[in-house]
């Protein structure tokens, strides 16, 4: 017998930056009118022990129907702001009663390669930053977004055992979103082993690329802390990008080694010193922020997923990248200085010999006279 789905709702969230940083009282003074709800706050009870320093800014975006694996669905859709200058778009749709796990990994695959979703995003992001103009500091967009899917189940057939409901179905269809292939028994294996429970009847799958959640009660605090993880994510991925431009910046720098006529005391080297100088300071703040952005109190469940979500994303391996990079701007900022130093003591040294040139000579000129 297929297993069916009685309740449950997709999460499609896109992330974007847009700016170097949101100022979220000004933004929500221009969306007056459209930010609802509150904010995005995780209250500090044994499971929900966690704390965001400054909560983003929800706002709806209205409703769309979407044609997905033959029929028509209504989406709601709804943003975040969040003050280092992302902003998510997350497409809701609420899973038909009676869907067959068969049919939702269908529906799935239709998720991952539909345009329209895409374009839906983009567009609605596009809406909001243009009325949220005035509150963004240092506006941008940049061509590489996070996408993820989370599913969350509140009933189905056999989900009040939420351990023998995902050995039942085929968990790993559903996070890789394919219908056609037949996946080897080890990775599912691994994805059921890789479950993260609070209690008996809730359980979350986490993955990179999507989500599943088992939540009886329809809680959303899982879903949120994956949103939070992918706005961190991208901010990752932003800055590692603006390193390497930076340093290849940089390298052409030293290699041509030209330098300013207008002014003997700010050449090339000086401007290029100061810029990678400042940008060192920018990525520091970016991993204060980090770090700071997000604190748990004791071991709970949300803390939990936030270090499985950190491991699948590769926190680690784009913090080690980031802060390798920043050591080597660090060097080649100081290299530059150097350089300036040196330069800066060579005019001068010239100077004084110019200076005591003209006191010289007129001095010998009038004793040999």
């Amino acid at each position: 017998m297929a297993t069916e789905i009685q309740k449950g709702t997709i999460l499609v969230h896109r992330v974007f930056d847009v700016a170097g940083e949101i100022s979220l009282p000004r933004a929500e003074q221009l969306l007056s009118d459209q930010a609802k709800g509150p904010r995005l706050k995780f209250p500090t009870d044994t499971r929900r022990a966690i704390i965001i320093k400054e909560s983003p800014l929800k706002t709806e975006l209205g409703e769309e129907m979407l044609s997905l694996a033959g029929a028509s669905h209504k989406v709601r859709l709804f943003s975040r702001i969040w003050n280092y200058g992302v902003i998510t778009v997350t497409i809701e749709l609420p899973i038909p009663p009676g869907t067959s796990w068969t049919d939702l990994v269908v529906l799935a695959a239709d998720l991952e390669k539909s345009e329209e979703i895409e374009l839906l995003a983009v567009s609605r992001k596009d809406a909001l930053k243009n009325r949220i103009m005035p509150a963004l500091s240092h506006p941008a967009d940049w061509e590489i977004s996070e996408d993820y899917i989370t599913y969350i189940i509140e009933k189905a057939d056999g989900s009040d055992d939420p351990k023998a409901f995902i050995r039942k179905v085929d968990v790993a269809a559903l996070i890789l979103a394919e219908p056609k292939e037949l996946l080897v028994d080890d990775h599912r294996n691994f994805l059921v082993e890789s479950a993260t429970q609070y209690s008996r009847s809730d359980l979350a799958i986490i993955d990179w690329n999507s989500a599943l959640l088992i939540e009886p009660e329809g809680q959303r605090d899982v879903a949120d802390v994956l949103e939070f993880s992918l706005t961190h994510l991208l901010e990752f991925r932003y800055y590692d990008e603006m390193l390497d431009r930076k340093l290849d910046q940089l390298y052409d720098t030293m290699e041509q080694k030209r330098e300013s006529v207008g002014n003997i005391f700010r050449n090339f080297y000086d401007a290029a010193a100061e810029d990678s100088s400042s940008k060192y300071m920018e990525f520091s703040e970016f991993l204060g922020r980090l770090e700071n952005s997000l604190k748990t109190v004791g071991d709970p469940y949300l803390a939990t997923v936030f270090r499985a979500s950190a491991m699948e994303f590769h926190f680690d391996d784009w913090k080690k990248s980031i802060s390798r990079k920043m050591e080597t701007l660090a060097q080649i900022s100081q290299i530059l200085h150097g350089e300036v130093n040196t330069r800066r003591s060579h005019w001068l040294e010239i100077i004084i010999i110019i200076l005591i040139t003209i006191e010289v000579v007129p001095f010998l000129y009038s004793l040999l006279k």
